[in-house]
């Protein structure tokens, strides 16, 4: 059993299939499956059920999973600190970006590696797709609606209006859009999916109030708060006196995922996805 195999094994569980999984640790697809079916050998079991579009698990391979992602982290880790190389992560986080999904992804990682020093950029979306391809970042935490490529979503967002406590839509557990039409409304400039909000008041023939406009969250929650005017945002655990109200015909889907360079492979970057994209999946 090889170092090499047990990664291979996890790029297909982390992938879904053969094909995208040999993208991602950038051999071709012969290699990748000859590398597990040595593993397999090895392991004198099954690992996979092998579909023509999707590799699931067998029941052994359930088994063996959890204590390859565990070992595979460890041997890594050791891996990097016994090298020269920089043990330290530079992550590009969207500024919008809910700072609670930051640390729970950050978090899978430092619990394993505390070794390895994170260091965070917090920028627009335009800036660090430059800074990413630049590779002056190795990661970056976005929404799905940043136009960033290798983007692998993590953590759906639930978009709700956010009202304050004193609003009568406060009272509501759910509401359509068309309640907005004529409220004073805060826009939220510079966010990935505004656009898409337009858009989607222009069809419905909605037309609220723009009283104010701010790009950051907090500001935005904090205006609200003082039932300054409602706005559309996603829900999330606050200290301001916010409600957060489901939209039962609001479309737009969001997810909180990672954009990676198609260069960058350090292995201390590479165990770093790893671990996230072994918690969290694809969304």
């Amino acid at each position: 059993m090889e170092l090499q195999q047990i990664k291979y094994f996890l790029a297909v569980v982390d992938c879904g299939n053969f094909l995208a999984a040999s993208k991602h640790v950038f051999v071709t697809q012969p290699t990748l499956s000859a590398g597990i079916r040595k593993l397999e050998e090895s392991l004198d079991v099954k690992l996979f059920h092998r579909g023509s579009r999707i590799a699931t698990l067998t029941p052994a391979g359930e088994q063996f999973v959890g204590v390859a992602r565990q070992s595979y982290n460890q041997l890594m880790s050791i891996k990097s600190q016994l090298s020269n190389e920089p043990q330290k992560i530079v992550i590009g986080v969207l500024v919008n970006v809910h700072m609670d999904h930051v640390a729970k992804i950050v978090g899978l990682f430092r619990h394993t590696h505390p070794h390895i020093l994170i260091e965070f950029i917090i920028e627009h979306d335009s800036e660090l797709i430059k800074l990413l391809s630049e590779e002056k970042i190795d990661l970056a935490i976005v929404n799905s609606h940043t136009q960033a490529t290798n983007f692998m979503p993590l953590i759906p967002e639930k978009m709700c209006v956010a009202v304050s406590k004193q609003h009568p839509i406060a009272r509501k557990k759910s509401i359509t859009l068309d309640a907005l039409n004529g409220e004073q409304f805060i826009e939220r400039v510079k966010c990935g999916f505004w656009n898409n909000v337009h858009e989607l008041f222009k069809e419905k023939n909605i037309t609220p109030h723009t009283v104010m406009q701010a790009e950051n969250d907090e500001f935005v929650l904090s205006l609200v708060a003082e039932n300054l005017g409602v706005s559309i945002i996603t829900d999330r655990a606050t200290p301001y006196d916010v409600a957060f109200i489901p939209i039962v015909d609001f479309e737009i889907e969001q997810y909180i995922g990672m954009a990676t360079s198609t260069t960058n492979t350090a292995p201390h970057i590479q165990m770093f996805y790893d671990t996230v994209v072994g918690q969290y999946g694809t969304g």
